[in-house]
C-alpha cells in the first residue's frame, strides 16, 4: 500500500485562500468559435484565386469556408443584407459605394487592385467600331451593379450617348460569353476570363479606361466584411487578409508560377492568366494603409472621396436614391484588420 500524503492545516487554509482569490478574478469572455465563413467571390484571373486554390484562406482564418460564386457586386450586397455572405472578395468600388450609401452593414477592409485597363469595352472586330458614334444601335452587355456597368454608363455619358442610343443588357460573365458566341450582342464591358474569351473569339478592345480614369470614373476591386461577422471574429478576418497577402507576394516574386495556378483555377491558360494579371495594378497591403488609398484606423484615406464620387454618379443614373456625406464613406472604411495583417 502506497503512502498517502495528508495535507496539513496550513496547506488546507492556503488552498482555500487560493480558490477564493481565483473566484474573485474577473472572468475573461470566451472567444466566439469561428463558424463556417460564407465568402462571396468571383472567378477572376487574380492572386485571390491562388489563396483559394491552395487553401490558404482556410489555413490562416482557421475555419471552414463556404465559397459562393457571384456574378456581380450587387449579389454580394444582397447576400450581406440577407445574412448569407460574411465576406465579399473582389466586390467593385461601384457596388461598395452603393452598399454604404444604402446603409448595408459592412465595412471596406482592404483593396485588391486599381482596375485600370483590366475591365474594358470589347467589341467585334468585324463591326468596325472606331468611334463613339459607331455604338449607336448596338447591343452591349455588362453585369448590372458592377464596376463594368459603372464604366459603361460613364462611357456613354462622356461621349454624349444615352441609353436610347444603345441597348444595354444585364448579363453575368458566363452568359456574356454565350451571347457573344451566338452573335446576340455586339460588345460587352466585362472582366477576364470572360473578356479574354471574347477577345479570342473575334473581339478587340475599344479603349476607354484612360479617358474615364481622368474624368473620375476610377474603379477598384475591394474586400468587405459584414459587421455581424467581423466584430465577433476579428482574428479570422485578419487571417483572411494574411492569406491574400501571401498570394500577392507569390505573384510579385514568381509571376510565372502564380499565373499557372491562377490559370488552372480560372479555367484559362497560364499565358492568358499572365497577360490578364499584368493589366491590374495590385496595391500592396502596406501601401493601402497610406493616405492615397484607405488610410489608417481613425485616419481614412482619399479613397473615401472616390466612393462618394461614385455614389453621386449612381444617384445621377438613378441606380440608388441618394449619396451620403463624406463621413459616411470614411466610417465605411475599417483598416484595423489590415493594419494587424501587415504588422
Amino acid at each position: 500500500m502506497s503512502d498517502l500524503l495528508i495535507p496539513t492545516r496550513r496547506q488546507l487554509i492556503a488552498g482555500a485562500a487560493g480558490l477564493a482569490a481565483a473566484a474573485a478574478l474577473p472572468l475573461r469572455p470566451a472567444r466566439a468559435a469561428v463558424p463556417t465563413i460564407n465568402i462571396g467571390y468571383f472567378i477572376e484571373t487574380k492572386p485571390t484565386m491562388i489563396a483559394k486554390a491552395q487553401g490558404w484562406f482556410e489555413d490562416e482564418a482557421k475555419a471552414k469556408i463556404n465559397w459562393i460564386e457571384v456574378a456581380s457586386g450587387a449579389q454580394i450586397n444582397a447576400g450581406v443584407v440577407g445574412g448569407s455572405i460574411d465576406i465579399g472578395i473582389g466586390i467593385g468600388s461601384s457596388p461598395t459605394a452603393a452598399g454604404l450609401s444604402q446603409g448595408i452593414p459592412y465595412k471596406l477592409i482592404a483593396m485588391l487592385d486599381n482596375i485600370g485597363a483590366a475591365e474594358e469595352m470589347t467589341v467585334r472586330a468585324s463591326d468596325n467600331i472606331k468611334s463613339p458614334a459607331d455604338f449607336k444601335g448596338k447591343k452591349l452587355a455588362t453585369p448590372f451593379g458592377s464596376t463594368s456597368h459603372f464604366r459603361l454608363l460613364g462611357f456613354l455619358k462622356t461621349n454624349g450617348l444615352s441609353l436610347s442610343d444603345v441597348t444595354v443588357l444585364d448579363l453575368p460573365p458566363e452568359q456574356i460569353v454565350a451571347a457573344w458566341a451566338r452573335k446576340d450582342i455586339d460588345g460587352a464591358y466585362v472582366w477576364s476570363p470572360a473578356k479574354a474569351k471574347l477577345l479570342a473569339d473575334g473581339g478587340e478592345v475599344y479603349k476607354t479606361y484612360d479617358v474615364l480614369d481622368e474624368k473620375g470614373y476610377v474603379i477598384a476591386d475591394l474586400i468587405i466584411a459584414r459587421d455581424g461577422f467581423a466584430q465577433p471574429h476579428p482574428e479570422a478576418v485578419v487571417g483572411l487578409l494574411k492569406a491574400y497577402g501571401r498570394a500577392l507576394d507569390l505573384y510579385t516574386s514568381n509571376p510565372t508560377e502564380a499565373s499557372a495556378v491562377v490559370g488552372t483555377a480560372a479555367g484559362v491558360s497560364a499565358q492568358v492568366a499572365e497577360d490578364n494579371l499584368k493589366e491590374y495594378d495590385f496595391v500592396p497591403l502596406k501601401e493601402q494603409l497610406t493616405a492615397k488609398w484607405l488610410g489608417t484606423p481613425g485616419k481614412p484615406g482619399a479613397f473615401a472621396e472616390q466612393l462618394q464620387h461614385t455614389a453621386e454618379f449612381l444617384v445621377e443614373q438613378k441606380s440608388i436614391r441618394k449619396s451620403r456625406d463624406l463621413a459616411v464613406y470614411q466610417k465605411g472604411i475599417d483598416t484595423q484588420y489590415l493594419e494587424r495583417a501587415v504588422a
